[in-house]
């Protein structure tokens, strides 16, 4: 039972590469066709992406931000969910509230303890200043600051929740390892997605999202083919 448990949890590993390839893809095409200042938003995402990268590697960390974040999601969803502050570090939970001693934690701790690394907690901050900048400031004078900052932000959670989970790897199996990196990969981009029409109006999820179910199918389509069709 435990060799099928593990071959079922790699092949889920495998099944969800096309989804996330297919979901960036799709994501990516739409903010490429988005113009700003003479280049496209999509360059300057990727300009704020590849500088958090540069500015992470080269001179600092900053594991106090990101810990930070990581309580304040944590303590969100609990109160939207119940259960305890958990969290996957090290395998210890906070206290969980209103639980007595001895009671088991509640069903919602697993939602609550992963819910910092899928949800891209300063994305959405950063999307929603955006929109509030809108309001008051032209945007030609905050788009590409805008911009840039979300592509850090992103850049700043996939590398910090990577990193974070990398220290957690000798608990976990290979496959469990990489199907929850999969998963976390996924769901960030369906939350991060959805947020991103707060501060690029011209942006559509639902446009994103159907782009990238249709080039998810192309991909699942070409595997089956080269798979047992030839």
């Amino acid at each position: 039972m435990l060799i099928l448990a593990r071959l079922v949890k790699a092949a889920m590993a495998v099944l969800v590469v096309p989804v996330a390839v297919g979901l960036l893809q799709g994501i990516l095409a739409q903010l490429e066709t988005i113009t700003l200042s003479g280049s496209t938003v999509l360059r300057w995402i990727a300009g704020g992406f590849t500088t958090y990268v540069a500015l992470h590697l080269l001179l600092y960390r900053p594991v106090a931000l990101f810990r930070t974040g990581h309580r304040i999601t944590s303590t969100i969803a609990v109160w939207l969910f119940g259960g305890q502050v958990a969290s996957v570090e090290g395998g210890e939970g906070g206290k969980g509230k209103g639980r007595a001693p001895g009671q088991p934690p509640a069903e919602g701790s697993t939602l609550v303890a992963f819910s910092p690394y899928i949800v891209p907690l300063y994305l959405v901050l950063v999307c929603l200043a955006g929109l509030a900048l809108r309001q008051w400031v032209d945007r030609r004078l905050t788009d590409g600051l805008v911009s840039a900052l979300i592509g850090a932000a992103i850049a700043f959670h996939w590398v910090m929740t990577a990193d974070d989970l990398q220290h957690q790897r000798g608990r976990w199996r290979i496959e469990t390892y990489l199907l929850a990196l999969g998963l976390v990969f996924v769901l960030t981009l369906l939350v991060g997605s959805s947020c991103l029409s707060w501060a690029i109006p011209e942006y559509s999820f639902v446009r994103a999202l159907g782009a990238g179910l249709a080039r998810t199918r192309e991909i699942y389509a070409t595997a089956f083919q080269q798979l047992f069709l030839y």
